[in-house]
């Protein structure tokens, strides 16, 4: 058997290791438009801080990977689309790859706005390593005094910081009433950008659109409208970041059978290649996993989940079924964090249509859950800085008391609070299906978040 992967990310990467645990002589060919080994997508603000490890940021272990799974890699082969009648995959420059199987896991590109002056050197995205390597080659040429960043979403605040850290004055433009506008609701939103701007200095445009970029060869200055005025003023900027969603590469089945995720009513598309529970599209040999596929969350709805773990687990099912298996997905889980350190936050699940809200703030930690039939649904997290003295009953300390003699100082220097919280709501009500008892909503009233996996184990690092 022949298979054909279709993009080089963590679904691709997943399904390689899924396959070879059934499959270890079957024929795999990996196309990929990028010239990288998989990599980390998740880590792009700390390629351009360069504070992450090869071995880090290429996870897999880079060109190990395919010599391991004996995968035929051809990095820097664009592919343009599918023909699943001829079963072949026509690349960029008109090269045809036959398959028996296929994986689509292309992933998504990042989606630019037809803005004027788009074109001029300095405007970019940060989604891909490419893109991260290059902004931190103008950086560190001294160039970049002043930069915005068009949209404030995931990508464009931990950018934004990323940016601040390094000595750059930056402003950040989003047409919407909040930061995080898809991640956090009205009340959280305005306490993480209020926080972000207080801590750091950062110039957050709230109902602002961008109209232009200005600028000879290099752009030099943005102008940004107000929401519903006519009048623009204009910010200095040595470089712009676009940071305004991605989309799914559903371009590559244009002209198939193969079904995109389509609003009925509103006959537009709303995701990516749908997806049954064994990441089968609508054609049995032809397989999608990752930010380029709508797949079956678990409620049992089609959405399209463009985050890193979903991608993950998405491939490792597409990959045992690649193999001839009938692996089920159990159900994706939509769960984001943004790496900040002056304020955290994380969100996972279904925040609309909720029939409970629970707000819970104690000390620096604030927590939404939302609730439908007694079960969460969704949860948001923020985790505000404050100055918090060391726990002295914490084991973790006294094992590290006289080890390190700079630790303590560093620790309480790291001002970012709650990405191990967020992940701990994550698993335990979404990921495990828990329900919301009394004994829970103490935990949660108390902060006691550990408790809910070991309460004797309890012990917080900070009091």
């Amino acid at each position: 058997m022949k298979v054909v992967i279709v993009g080089n990310g963590p679904a691709a990467a997943s399904a390689v290791e899924a396959f070879r645990k059934v499959d270890t002589e079957s024929e795999v060919i990996i196309l990929s438009d990028e010239r990288h080994t998989t990599y980390a997508p998740n880590c792009m603000e700390n390629v351009i801080r360069d504070d992450i490890l090869p071995e880090a940021l290429f996870y897999k272990g880079g060109e190990r990977f395919y010599e391991k799974y004996r995968v035929d890699f051809r990095p820097g082969k664009k592919v343009r689309r599918i023909d699943n009648r001829r079963k072949v995959v026509i690349t960029e420059s008109g090269e045809e790859v036959s398959y028996d199987r296929c994986l689509l896991a292309a992933g998504a590109y990042a989606f630019v706005p037809p803005i004027e002056g788009v074109e001029l050197k300095g405007v970019t995205t940060a989604k891909t390593l490419d893109d991260a390597l290059q902004i931190r080659e103008w950086i560190s040429s001294g160039r970049v005094k002043k930069a915005v960043i068009v949209g404030a979403g995931p990508i464009g605040i931990e950018d934004a910081e990323t940016l601040h850290h390094l000595g750059v004055e930056v402003s950040v433009v989003e047409i919407f009433d909040r930061v995080l506008p898809r991640m956090l609701d009205h009340q959280m939103g305005k306490i993480y950008g209020d926080t972000l701007q207080k801590e750091t200095g950062i110039r957050i445009l709230l109902e602002h659109q961008v109209v232009a970029f200005h600028g000879e060869k290099w752009v030099r200055a943005v102008e940004v409208r107000p929401r519903g005025s006519d009048r623009s003023f204009f910010l200095e900027a040595d470089m712009v970041i676009v940071s305004t969603g991605v989309r799914p590469r559903t371009s590559l089945v244009e002209g198939t059978d193969i079904e995109v995720h389509i609003d009925r009513k509103l006959g537009r598309p709303i995701g990516g290649v749908l997806v049954n529970e064994f990441q089968q599209t609508s054609d049995p040999d032809v397989f999608a996993a990752g930010d380029i596929a709508s797949g079956i969350d678990v409620w049992g709805n089609h959405r399209w989940i463009a985050l890193f773990p979903p991608a993950q687990q998405a491939g490792y099912i597409a990959g045992f079924n690649l193999a001839g298996k009938r692996v089920k997905n159990p159900g994706l889980v939509d769960y984001n964090a943004v790496k900040t350190r002056s304020v955290t936050a994380g969100s996972g699940g279904i925040f609309e249509d909720s029939e409970e809200e629970l707000f819970l703030e104690k000390g620096n930690y604030l927590i939404k859950v939302f609730l439908s039939e007694g079960r969460v649904r969704g949860y948001q997290f923020v985790g505000v800085p404050r100055d918090g003295s060391l726990n002295r009953g914490n084991r973790l300390l006294n094992l590290m008391e006289g080890k390190i003699r700079t630790w303590k100082e560093k620790l309480l220097a790291d001002r970012g609070y709650g990405l191990e919280a967020s992940g701990v709501l994550f698993h335990f009500f979404l990921k495990l299906h828990r329900e919301m008892t009394p004994y829970t909503r103490r935990a949660l009233e108390n902060l006691l978040l550990r408790a809910l996996a070991n309460p004797a184990f309890d012990v917080p690092l900070y009091v």
